[in-house]
């Protein structure tokens, strides 16, 4: 792989993930950085040659095809090798969602990875480092992210951390179904014991996993969305009331106006008015 000396920073922190830095490095025999603390994550992919990276008191021998991080608020040192140094590409972001987001990998847990150059995660990288534009309009900020986020779904895909085992991913899944069954189907009668039927579950298995991934039991769940939808529909629209209760999969418009004013703690009617106002 060709590689150019590049670095490119940006000054922006409008989102939950937010890209900061990235670039490549051909590095000198025995070039170090470090010891240093930083406040965002880096990670670094090796695309030739070898060095050292230390985090923990614990020194590692990393070469091409590897990959290690510097995480946020610890103490790293990282040093290229005196015969073969090393050249790497790294990337640099923040934001809330990043450590959940990298909690979902191994980085968090071992600080490299072993990878190959023929990697999809390798040519994401080097995706996302072909943006130049140093002064950022909104739209290729977000492009920007995107290419992000694309990099580290397949760092997830490709080195899941010991949570994100088959059996949590399994457990994730059900819940991802489950919620889209409730999206698409809430304006019709929908039972929870049809969801679990669709799924091929246990009712019992499917209430406990979802509350405890959700916080919401699945009756609740399929309340707040048809009270969202109604809500949506009173003020965006002319219906009537008996209309909006069939949409939402109320059987009539009494049941729909009782479950209208114990969630949002006014009849139907008057949240409208009150919008008007």
């Amino acid at each position: 792989m060709n590689v150019l000396n590049t670095y490119n920073e940006f000054d922006t922190n409008n989102f939950d993930l937010n890209v900061d830095h990235y670039g490549a490095e051909i590095c000198d025999k025995n070039y170090s950085f470090g010891p240093t603390v930083r406040d965002n994550y880096v990670l670094h992919f090796i695309v030739d040659g070898k060095g050292t990276f230390k985090i923990d008191g614990t020194t590692t021998e990393l070469k091409t095809g590897d990959m290690f991080i510097l995480p946020k608020g610890k103490v790293t040192f990282y040093q290229a090798d005196s015969k073969h140094p090393w050249t790497y590409l790294w990337v640099g972001f923040s934001g809330s969602k990043a450590e959940s987001i990298l909690n979902k990998t191994q980085l968090l847990e071992h600080y490299f990875c072993h990878s190959t150059l023929n990697s999809k995660i390798l040519d994401q990288l080097v995706k996302l480092t072909q943006f130049r534009d140093q002064k950022l309009d909104d739209i290729t900020e977000l492009q920007l992210i995107a290419e992000l986020y694309k990099l580290l779904a397949f760092l997830i895909e490709a080195f899941p951390s010991k949570a994100m085992s088959d059996s949590s991913i399994l457990i994730q899944n059900y819940i991802k179904q489950a919620k889209k069954i409730i999206h698409t189907q809430y304006g019709n009668p929908l039972k929870i014991s049809e969801i679990a039927k669709k799924l091929n579950l246990n009712r019992s298995y499917l209430y406990k996993i979802f509350k405890e991934e959700t916080g919401y039991s699945l009756k609740d769940y399929l309340i707040q969305i048809r009270m969202e939808k109604s809500a949506d529909l009173l003020t965006s629209t002319t219906f009537h009331i008996s209309e909006i209760a069939n949409a939402v999969g109320f059987p009539d418009a009494l049941a729909f106006s009782k479950a209208f004013k114990k969630h949002f703690g006014q009849s139907p009617s008057n949240y409208r008015k009150a919008l008007k106002k």
